[in-house]
């Protein structure tokens, strides 16, 4: 239904991969990483094109709509055995460290490693792809931005490990046909929004 979510689920799940080997994950755990990453927005089908794909921004109407997309893709999950341990991934991946993300305003360590990860990982992407209401932003400006709301929006941890990752994520063609590596890696230094979800 939405070309942009399929690429994104895609993008996100690399760089979350990324991001959890920089953190050192075992390998089973960033197959679950991998996978709940890419089905992190299943929810998102039970979302009306109208508000998916709006060329512009979205009224708070709208936004409490998407908001409900966490709480989708866990009741699709639920009821698909196999994928139980990609499900904390799917429902929690915008609680925030403050208590102010959603759906259950769960703070700090309450939000599972994975589900943190996926936040950031999916934050960035969405700051770097051009959008029909906004220009994509550099990775230098995505991750600056992630550092200012480090330790409120984003788990301060796992945005060190993304700014600790870049230089080696490659990625398949990203906003207009750049990997993300070519958009990011090369302004890198030690420095430290979003979209829709």
């Amino acid at each position: 239904r939405d070309p942009y979510t399929s690429g994104h689920s895609e993008r996100v799940s690399a760089v979350s991969v990324a991001v959890g080997r920089q953190m050192k994950l075992a390998d089973d755990e960033l197959e679950i990483l991998r996978l709940g990453a890419l089905l992190h927005d299943i929810g998102k089908i039970g979302i009306s094109d109208a508000v998916l794909r709006k060329p512009g921004p979205l009224t708070p109407e709208e936004f409490a709509l998407i908001e409900q997309h966490p709480g989708v893709g866990a009741r699709i999950l639920r009821s698909v055995h196999f994928l139980a341990p990609h499900l904390p991934i799917v429902e929690l991946h915008h609680e925030r460290p403050d208590g102010q993300g959603y759906p259950h305003k769960l703070r700090g360590d309450e939000i599972p490693l994975l589900a943190r990860i996926v936040h950031v990982a999916d934050a960035f992407d969405a700051m770097t792809s051009a959008r029909a209401y906004r220009p994509a932003r550099s990775g230098a400006e995505a991750l600056r931005e992630l550092w200012r709301s480090a330790g409120s929006q984003f788990d301060a941890e796992c945005v060190q490990a993304l700014a600790a990752a870049m230089p080696a994520i490659e990625l398949a063609p990203h906003a207009e046909g750049r990997t993300l590596a070519a958009i990011a890696a090369p302004r890198f230094a030690v420095m430290a929004g979003g979209g829709r979800g």
